[in-house]
C-alpha cells in the first residue's frame, strides 16, 4: 500500500522538491512509515512507505543503485523472490526487499525485467544511464499506477487526483469514456481499467504493460499476455480439484505474507468464506505465518440478504474472532454532495468502505477478499462441443434436454453455434460467429439502450456496441465459449470499488495470474455443471472450489444451492433515499446528467418511481451506472481544493457499528 509519485522534465529543467512533496502530501493513507524523496535536476522520486512484509521494514526508497546510478521506487510484493535471488547476477542478499530484487532485475534484463516478476506490483525507475523513465504494473493490475505526460513534463503517480496537486493542470472529464462507459457492452459488467481514464489526459499504466519515456518519446508496450495454456489432463474430478487448491493456496500465501496482522472480508458465500477457510488451513499446517487474522462480516438485520448464519458456522468449525458490522445508512448509488476527488463514476462510497474503515482502525494493512473470483468462474451454460469432444455423448445430451427447457432457443441454433462451431479451427469460427452476433443484435437493438435515453444517445451508444462485439469476435482467442468468456472477464481487470482513503491493502488470491491460467487450462466443465436436483445455475456454480473444498468450507456453505440477492437491501436503500432523489431528478430538480444530454428527465424520473416500487428489470444496472455518474459529475462543481483532495475514510465510523464476537470451541484452532 505504499504511494509513489515521480516527476520528469522532459525540457530539462529543475524539478522542486515541493512539486514532489505535494504529491506525497496528497496520500497520507499510503505514507504510515513515513516518506522519502530524491531529486536528480530534472528528475523526483518520491516514497510514500507503508510497510507490510519483514523485507520492507527497514527500507528507505528511492533506492539508488551503486552499480547503475539507475533508482527505483516501488508499490510491490514479489511472490518469485527465491527465483529472483537464485538466478539475479552478483547474489543479492536474501533480506533484500522486493523494491531492491525489482531494480537488479532491471539492471540485469532492462525492459524485459517485468516479464520475470510474479507477483503484485507497480514500479518506477529512473534510469540514469538512458535519461529514462520506466513505469510498469503486474499483470493483473493489483497496484495502480497513472500519468499525465505533454511535450515538457511527464508525471506519474500512484493515484490519480496526486496528479492535479499542480494547480495549473486543468481538470476536465474525459467525454470519449463517458460514453464508452454507458455502451451497452459495457454497462452490464463492472468497470474495466483501460489506459484511457475518466479524466481528460490523465492515463493509466495498464496491466502487464511498460511505459517508457525520454526527452523525446514516450512507448507503451505490452510484456505479458495470458496465453491460451496446454490442456491440463487430470484422471478425475477430483485430481482437478486437489490441483486447483494447490494453486489458490500458493496464491493465497502469498499475500499473507505479512509482519503484521492480516484480515479478511467474510460474506458466507462461496469466494470469501473458502479464502477464510483456506487460510485457517494453512496456518494449522504450518505453511503460513499467523501474525494474527480479524474477520470483518456485514450484517444485513431483517433483510433476506442477511448471511449470519453461514458465517457462525465458520466461527464454529475454526474457533475465529469475527466483527460483525451492522450498516446504520451507508451504502447509495447516488450522493448529492460528494465530499471530494472520486476516479471513476463507479465508485461511490459503499458498505465496502464501512469494512475498510473497520480494518484499518484494527491495524490491519492487507485484507483478503474475494470480490473477483466470478471473473475466474463466470457462469455460462455453453460448453456443450466440451463434453463432445471428450466423448460424454450420455452428459452431453442430459445436459441438451436441460439447457432447451431452460434458455426455449431452437434446437438448430444450440446445434451449429454451440456445438458444431466450437469445434472448428478458430479462424473458421469467426466469420460463423459474427454473422450470428450480428443477426442478435439486429434483433435486440431496441431494448439494449433504456428508452429514458435521447434518441442520438442511444444511436451513439449502439454504434459503439457493435464495434465492440465485432472486435471482440476478430479478436477472439479460445475456440470454447467458456473459456473466451474466463478471459475476457480477467482481463482488462476489474477496478477495485474502493473510493475513499483506506490505509488498507487488498490481497485478492483470485486476481492472481497462476489461478487464471490454472482456470484456461482445465475442461469447462469442471467450472459449472448442472445440479441434480434443481435447475438454479448457482447450485452447480463452481463446482472444481466445492470439490475441493471439501473437509476445509462446513458443508452447509459448500453445498449451497442458491446465491444470496440484495434486493431487499437495494429497495431499502432507495427508499432511505428517496427524498434526495426527488430533489435532483424529480418536478424542479436540476441534475447533471440531465444538463448534459444523458437522460430525459420526464422518463427518467417515472422510470426511478417504478425502481422504487421493485422493477428492476430489464435496465436496472443502467440505472445505477447513470446514477454513478450524476454523483460523479457532481465533484466537479466542488471548489478546487476539494477536487484533489481524496475524503477520509475515518468519516464512516458515524455510518456503523461494531459487534465481536469469538467462538472458540473443543477441537478449533483458535
Amino acid at each position: 500500500m505504499s504511494g509513489l509519485a515521480a516527476i520528469f522534465h522532459r525540457n530539462g529543467r529543475p524539478v522542486d522538491r515541493e512539486s514532489v512533496g505535494a504529491m506525497l502530501a496528497a496520500i497520507p493513507h499510503r505514507g504510515l512509515d513515513g516518506y522519502g524523496m530524491r531529486l536528480w535536476n530534472q528528475v523526483g522520486l518520491g516514497h510514500a512507505k507503508a510497510a507490510v512484509t519483514h523485507e520492507e521494514e527497514d527500507e528507505q526508497q528511492p533506492l539508488v543503485s551503486s552499480r547503475s546510478n539507475c533508482a527505483v521506487i516501488a508499490d510491490a510484493r514479489l511472490d518469485n523472490r527465491s527465483e529472483l535471488l537464485a538466478t539475479l547476477p552478483d547474489s543479492p542478499p536474501t533480506a533484500a526487499s522486493d523494491a531492491e530484487l525489482i531494480l537488479r532485475a532491471y539492471e540485469a534484463w532492462g525492459l524485459d525485467a517485468p516479464a520475470r516478476l510474479l507477483g503484485d506490483f507497480a514500479f518506477i525507475i529512473w534510469d540514469a544511464r538512458r535519461q529514462r523513465i520506466v513505469c510498469a504494473r503486474d499483470t493483473s493490475g493489483q497496484r495502480s499506477l497513472y500519468y499525465r505526460i505533454d511535450r515538457r513534463t511527464f508525471v506519474a503517480a500512484s493515484e490519480i487526483h496526486q496528479l492535479f496537486q499542480d494547480p495549473s493542470v486543468p481538470i476536465a472529464p474525459n467525454e470519449e469514456r463517458i460514453r464508452d462507459y454507458l455502451v451497452p457492452y459495457a454497462a452490464m459488467r463492472n468497470q474495466e481499467e483501460i489506459h484511457a481514464t475518466f479524466y481528460e489526459k490523465i492515463y493509466a499504466v495498464p496491466a502487464g504493460h511498460v511505459v517508457v519515456v525520454d526527452a523525446r518519446s514516450e512507448r507503451r508496450q505490452r510484456y505479458w499476455n495470458l496465453l491460451p495454456p496446454p490442456e491440463l489432463h487430470c484422471t478425475s474430478d477430483h485430481e482437478y480439484a486437489a490441483h486447483f487448491v494447490n494453486v489458490l493456496g500458493e496464491a493465497l500465501r502469498a499475500r499473507l505474507r505479512s509482519t503484521r496482522r492480516v484480515g479478511a472480508t467474510l460474506s458466507g458465500g462461496l469466494d470469501s468464506s473458502s479464502l477464510v477457510c483456506l487460510a485457517q488451513h494453512l496456518f494449522s499446517l504450518k505453511l503460513a505465518e499467523d501474525h494474527g487474522f480479524t474477520i470483518f462480516s456485514l450484517l444485513f438485520d431483517n433483510l433476506d440478504c442477511d448471511e449470519r448464519p453461514f458465517i457462525e458456522d465458520i466461527q464454529t468449525k475454526y474457533g475465529l474472532n469475527v466483527q460483525f458490522l451492522r450498516l446504520i445508512g451507508i451504502g447509495r448509488d447516488f450522493d448529492p454532495a460528494p465530499q471530494g476527488f472520486m476516479r471513476a463514476p463507479q465508485m461511490p462510497v459503499t458498505s465496502f468502505d464501512a469494512v475498510l474503515a473497520a480494518a484499518s482502525q484494527q491495524d490491519v494493512r492487507v485484507l483478503l477478499t474475494g470480490i473477483f473470483a466470478d471473473n475466474c468462474f463466470p457462469w455460462t451454460w455453453l460448453y456443450f462441443s466440451s463434453l463432445l469432444r471428450r466423448g460424454r455423448f450420455t452428459e452431453f445430451l442430459r445436459y441438451l434436454r436441460r439447457y432447451r427447457l431452460q434458455s426455449g432457443e431452437r434446437l438448430s441454433k444450440i446445434a451449429l453455434l454451440y456445438c458444431l462451431v466450437p469445434l472448428l479451427p478458430l479462424d473458421l469460427q469467426k466469420a460463423v460467429r459474427i454473422a450470428f452476433a450480428r443477426r442478435d443484435f439486429n434483433r435486440e437493438r431496441d431494448a439494449l439502450t433504456p428508452s429514458w435515453m435521447p434518441g442520438h444517445l442511444r444511436t451513439e451508444l449502439l454504434r459503439r456496441h457493435w464495434a465492440r462485439v465485432l472486435e471482440t469476435e476478430r479478436t477472439r482467442r479460445f475456440a470454447d465459449d467458456p473459456h473466451e468468456l474466463i478471459y475476457r472477464n480477467l482481463y482488462p481487470p476489474e477496478v477495485a470499488p474502493v473510493s475513499l482513503a483506506h490505509p488498507v491493502q487488498l490481497a485478492q488470491p483470485f486476481a492472481d495470474r497462476r489461478v487464471h491460467q490454472f482456470m484456461l487450462s482445465i475442461p469447462p466443465e469442471q467450472i459449472f455443471e448442472p445440479h441434480p436436483f434443481t435447475g438454479d445455475y448457482y447450485a452447480g456454480h463452481k463446482a472444481i472450489l466445492r470439490r475441493g473444498m471439501t473437509g476445509i468450507l462446513p458443508e452447509s456453505i459448500r453445498t449451497r444451492t442458491q446465491k444470496t440477492l440484495f434486493t431487499s437491501y437495494v429497495l431499502r436503500q432507495t427508499e432511505e433515499q428517496w427524498g434526495d432523489y426527488a430533489a435532483a431528478f424529480g418536478p424542479g430538480g436540476r441534475s447533471e446528467i440531465a444538463d448534459r444530454g444523458f437522460v430525459l428527465p420526464d422518463l427518467f424520473w417515472t422510470r426511478l418511481q417504478r425502481l422504487r416500487a421493485g422493477d428492476f428489470f430489464p435496465d436496472g444496472m443502467y440505472i445505477n451506472r447513470i446514477l454513478n455518474l450524476e454523483t460523479w459529475l457532481r465533484t466537479f462543481r466542488l471548489p478546487r481544493d476539494q477536487q484533489v483532495t481524496l475524503p477520509s475514510s475515518t468519516s464512516l465510523t458515524a455510518y456503523w457499528e461494531s459487534e465481536t464476537t469469538n467462538k472458540v470451541l473443543a477441537g478449533s484452532r483458535g
